[in-house]
């Protein structure tokens, strides 16, 4: 049987529908590259590149050092345009592209992880010694997959010249000096692992809550 329903009665019914209906979830937060302050002495951002299509380059160094001569070298760069692209194919174009200054090179990588449902990559470069240069190089890097963009971060660490690359070559009497820098890289290593990650977007990392 047909029933009329005044409109009164119909407002409160619909009224009634529309609290029972389920919240909207929340708007994702926007995707941001969280990296933490290095520990130790203050450094000295010495590169602030963007370019038209919004992909960055930033370069920092400790403080005191010269853009010409420094002991290591923090890069984060964004790409908003390489979002289709695999991260273990962007780290190996970056290791064929440094290898080609180096006389010695040993990589370690890519490695591939999920961290906090983002796509990430690691891996290292030795370089026994730049080309034309009296030094080497130890670079740690992360690349990450996000939403908006990918981005990459590396920390590059100088080390006297060998002749094979991960090895480090010192002469008689500085062995503190190797002590040193084995304690910077595993810094660096440390560094890059824990300090750098990906917050908003699909990022489901918990250290984004702290």
């Amino acid at each position: 049987m047909h029933r009329a329903i005044g409109v009164g009665a119909a407002g409160v019914i619909l009224a009634g529908v529309a609290q029972a209906q389920p919240a909207a979830a929340p708007t994702p937060a926007p995707e941001r590259l969280v990296m933490k302050p290095l520990p130790g002495p203050a450094w000295t951002r010495t590169a602030d590149q963007t370019a038209p299509d919004g992909s960055w380059n930033h370069e920092s160094i400790p403080a005191g050092e010269s853009a010409d001569d420094f002991t290591e070298i923090l890069t984060d760069q964004g790409f908003p345009g390489l979002t289709g692209v695999d991260p273990a194919d962007f780290l190996k174009q970056r290791f064929a592209q440094d290898t080609l200054a180096c006389d010695s090179v040993r990589v370690i990588g890519p490695l591939a992880r999920v961290e906090g449902g983002v796509r990430v990559v690691y891996g290292q470069l030795y370089c026994g010694e730049q080309r034309g240069q009296d030094f080497g190089d130890h670079v740690f890097f992360k690349i990450i997959l996000g939403e908006a963009a990918l981005y990459a971060v590396s920390l590059d660490v100088r080390t006297p010249a060998s002749s094979a690359a991960g090895v480090l070559s010192f002469p008689p009497g500085h062995e503190a000096d190797m002590q040193a820098l084995l304690q910077t890289e595993s810094a660096a290593n440390a560094y890059i692992g824990s300090s750098v990650y990906l917050c908003g977007g699909r990022s489901t990392d918990a250290r984004c809550a702290k």
